[in-house]
C-alpha cells in the first residue's frame, strides 16, 4: 500500500482563525477593562474628595479658611503651593503637625481625631483644587508707626511716659537729640534684649519681631518730628475701660475713657464724658453700667444717613421698606432683634458663605455700616 503524507494545512489555517480571534477578544476586553478601572478610579478619589469636604469642614477651615483661602493658617488653595507640594508632605504634615507652629498632629497615634485614610481624602481634597488654584503673593510686611504707638501707649507709656514723654521711672524717648544719636538698630536691640540693669525688661520673649518692627518705625517717626497717633479702636477701650472698673481700676478706667472720647464724637462722647463724671464722684458702678450700655450699643449710627446708605446699597435686594425679595425680610428680623451692634456690622462686613449676602467690607466703610444698623434698628420697635 503506498504511503501518502498527510496535510495538515487546514487544521493550521483553523488553528490561526482561533488565535487571532482569541487576541481580538483580549484586546477587546483589555480595553473595556482599562476604561472600567479608569472609571472606578475616578468614581474612587470623588469619593474621596467628598470625604475630605466634611472632614476639611469640621477640622481644617477654622485656621485655614472655607476654600483655603487662609487665615490663621496659611493658604492653601494657592497654585504655588499645590504645585510645588507632593501629596506625601501633605499626608505628613497633616499627620504629624508642624513642631513649634500652631499646626498640631492629627493622627490619631498622635492623638488627634483623624486616622490616615481620613488624612488621604483630606489630601485628595487639597489636590482637586490644583487645576483652579489662584496664583497669591505673600503680603510683605510693612512696619506701621500707628500700630507702634497703641502698643507703646498700652505697653511702653507706663513706664516712658504718653507719647514717650518720660517719667521718673524711665528716660525721655521723644527726645530730638537722644533720637538722633541712637539708630534704629538700637532701639530694636534694646527692646528685644532689656537693659536689666537699668530697669528695662526682655520684651523679646513677649513681643514679635512684628511688633517690635512697629515700635522701631513710631521711633523713626518721632526721629522726623511726626506727631503719631495710636490706632486705638473705640470697642477695645470700651473693652478695657470696663475691665479696669470691674477690677476696681478707676485711674486706667479713666485713661482709656480719655483715649476713646479723643476718637469718636456725638452720642458716644456724651455717655463717656458722663462714665468719667461718675467715676470722679466716687460712682464707680454707675460709671460700669454706662460702659457697658455703650459696649451693647456699640458702634453707635445715624440713622439719617443710614437710610440714605440702606436706599443705595440695600433696597435691591432687601426691598424700600425691608419686605424682602431676593434678600430676606429685614423690617421685623429676629436676628436683627437678637444681635448687637457689632454682630450685625460684622455680618455687613464679611457677608454670609452659602447664601446671597455679599461681603460689603470693599464698598462701604465702618461709619456707613454703624448707619445702615441704627436705620434697621427703627424697622424693629
Amino acid at each position: 500500500m503506498k504511503d501518502y503524507p498527510e496535510d495538515y494545512s487546514r487544521y493550521i489555517q483553523i488553528g490561526l482563525v482561533f488565535v487571532v480571534v482569541m487576541l481580538l477578544g483580549l484586546t477587546l476586553y483589555a480595553l473595556s477593562e482599562g476604561e472600567r478601572l479608569v472609571s472606578a478610579a475616578e468614581e474612587f478619589n470623588s469619593d474621596r474628595i467628598q470625604r475630605g469636604k466634611q472632614l476639611y469642614a469640621a477640622q481644617c477651615q477654622a485656621c485655614h479658611g472655607g476654600n483655603g483661602e487662609g487665615g490663621t493658617g496659611p493658604a492653601l488653595n494657592s497654585k504655588k503651593v499645590l504645585d510645588s507640594t507632593p501629596d506625601s508632605v501633605f499626608f505628613s504634615v497633616i499627620r504629624s503637625g508642624v513642631p513649634n507652629t500652631q499646626m498640631p498632629a492629627w493622627s490619631v497615634e498622635y492623638g488627634g481625631p483623624l486616622t490616615d485614610e481620613d488624612v488621604r481624602d483630606i489630601v485628595a481634597l487639597l489636590r482637586s483644587w490644583q487645576p483652579t488654584a489662584p496664583e497669591i503673593s505673600i503680603e510683605t510686611f510693612v512696619p506701621d508707626p500707628g500700630q507702634g504707638a497703641l502698643l507703646f501707649a498700652s505697653t511702653c507709656a507706663v513706664c516712658h511716659g504718653e507719647h514717650g514723654a518720660g517719667t521718673e521711672q524711665a528716660p525721655t524717648i521723644n527726645d530730638p537729640a537722644r533720637l538722633e544719636a541712637l539708630p534704629d538698630e538700637w532701639y530694636r536691640g534694646v527692646i528685644k534684649n532689656g537693659r536689666p540693669a537699668k530697669g528695662m525688661p526682655t520684651w523679646g520673649t513677649v513681643l514679635s519681631p512684628e511688633q517690635i518692627d512697629d515700635l522701631v518705625s513710631l521711633i523713626a517717626a518721632w526721629r522726623e518730628g511726626t506727631t503719631v497717633a495710636p490706632s486705638f479702636s473705640v470697642g477695645e477701650l470700651l473693652d478695657q475701660a470696663i475691665f479696669a472698673l470691674q477690677n476696681d481700676d478707676t485711674s486706667s478706667a479713666s485713661l482709656n475713657i480719655a483715649r476713646a472720647v479723643k476718637i469718636t464724637d456725638g452720642t458716644a462722647v456724651a455717655m463717656l464724658e458722663s462714665a468719667e463724671e461718675q467715676i470722679a464722684s466716687g460712682e464707680p458702678q454707675a460709671a460700669l453700667a454706662t460702659l457697658q450700655d455703650l459696649r451693647d450699643q456699640w458702634p453707635l449710627g445715624d440713622p439719617a444717613n443710614g437710610a440714605s446708605v440702606y436706599s443705595a446699597n440695600c433696597a435691591a435686594c432687601h426691598g424700600i421698606q425691608g419686605e424682602g425679595g431676593v434678600g430676606v425680610v429685614l423690617s421685623r428680623n429676629t436676628f436683627i432683634q437678637n444681635s448687637s451692634n457689632a454682630e450685625i456690622v460684622e455680618l455687613i462686613q464679611n457677608g454670609r458663605d452659602g447664601t446671597l449676602m455679599a461681603a460689603f467690607e470693599d464698598r462701604l466703610i465702618g461709619v456707613e455700616m454703624a448707619d445702615v444698623v441704627a436705620f434697621l434698628r427703627l424697622w424693629q420697635k
